[in-house]
């Protein structure tokens, strides 16, 4: 996954940066570059005590995965590399009900990240804002995120509010509400367990969800894409809304009825 690995988003544009940087002095200059283009990860952990019952997580840099952990602590693991790794370049606090995690890679050539895991109390509500990617595991509790990079999410149970640039994708499923809106990018949802109200919209990607098979009331829409549902609108208290300004539109049923 993205966010188990460096980000493949702003770190790689940083290295294209840096490669084309370094051709103009090789062009120039008969000396090398002589910038680290991989510099090695530092790793640190850090607890802290936390009791309250919602919790803003802000993250100026870097991709964030999100666990489940123990009652009255917020867990945080950090990779930090280049000159994120410096002294007094890499922050991160807990005050006031927000996490906030930052790193320093104001740079002109030279490798800089920071990636993070963040595993937070069960029950506690999570608003999360943050620039690199989003990934959710296992979280059984109500979590709004947005972000500019993919969100990925596996196992959730609780309520879901996903605002992205990029993809959206989730698998096994259980969150009997979901909303997701991105602006450039795919959805692709798959539940283990029938959404009681599901809300996809994409402006520019196609959209996808596959839904056990049950009784939905069903929306789909495509201005310039097509549009399709393998299952029945029916005036039933499940809803499902999907729709794309440019993308195919599609719902998909699987397995037998819930239930039966």
């Amino acid at each position: 996954m993205a966010g188990a690995g460096r980000s493949a988003t702003i770190a790689d544009m940083r290295q294209i940066a840096i490669f084309a940087a370094c051709a103009s002095v090789v062009a120039l200059a008969t000396g090398g570059c002589g910038v680290d283009l991989d510099a090695d990860e530092v790793h640190t952990a850090r607890s802290f005590s936390f009791t309250g019952t919602e919790l803003k997580i802000r993250s100026s840099l870097g991709g964030l995965r999100v666990l489940p952990g123990t009652g009255g602590a917020v867990v945080v693991e950090r990779w930090v590399r280049g000159k994120a790794a410096g002294e007094g370049n890499a922050t991160w606090s807990l005050r006031d009900g927000t996490l906030r995690l930052g790193a320093n890679c104001t740079m002109i050539l030279g490798d800089c990240g920071a990636r993070y895991h963040v595993k937070v109390p069960p029950g506690v509500r999570l608003s999360i804002d943050t620039v690199d990617g989003v990934i959710l595991k296992d979280l059984t509790q109500d979590v709004d995120v947005s972000t500019r990079e993919h969100i990925q999410v596996s196992g959730a149970s609780g309520k879901l509010r996903l605002l992205s640039e990029g993809p959206i994708t989730g698998e096994r499923l259980r969150s009997a509400n979901v909303r997701c809106r991105t602006s450039d990018g795919a959805i692709k949802v798959t539940f283990d367990s029938p959404p009681t109200n599901l809300d996809l919209q994409s402006r520019d990607g196609r959209v996808t969800a596959t839904v056990p098979r049950d009784s939905y009331a069903v929306t789909t829409a495509s201005k310039e894409g097509e549009d399709r549902s393998e299952l029945k609108d029916t005036k039933s208290p499940r809803t499902i809304v999907a729709r794309s300004t440019t993308g195919d539109v599609q719902i998909l049923a699987r397995g037998d009825r819930a239930g039966s």
